[in-house]
């Protein structure tokens, strides 16, 4: 038995409001990831950056390698939590 038009209007409705906000959801975190990926990154720049304005040369190793450990250390946590978090909401 086929359902009433007015109860598959109101189906159509509800479905596509979810799946609405499923996606607002999924973009805000994408956002929300790539900020991260950003502040990472500028962070360990600067840090590295900082290698190449002291004068002292064990002083700006230790900012090259505080600035790569942040760096790339950062964004593979900004990215291993965003897939976690994706997992959780079902995006993939």
């Amino acid at each position: 038995m086929p359902l009433p038009e007015k109860y598959y209007r109101q189906l159509i409705e509800s479905h596509a409001a979810a799946h609405h906000a499923a996606r607002r959801d999924t973009v805000r975190a994408w956002v929300r990831v790539l900020g991260a990926i950003t502040m990472w990154t500028l962070l360990g720049m600067l840090l590295t950056g900082l290698a190449f304005y002291t004068h002292d040369v064990p002083l700006g190793r230790i900012y090259w390698l505080t600035g790569c450990i942040v760096w790339i250390g950062g964004v593979s946590a900004a990215v291993l939590s965003a897939y976690r978090r994706g997992e959780e909401r079902g995006d993939w």
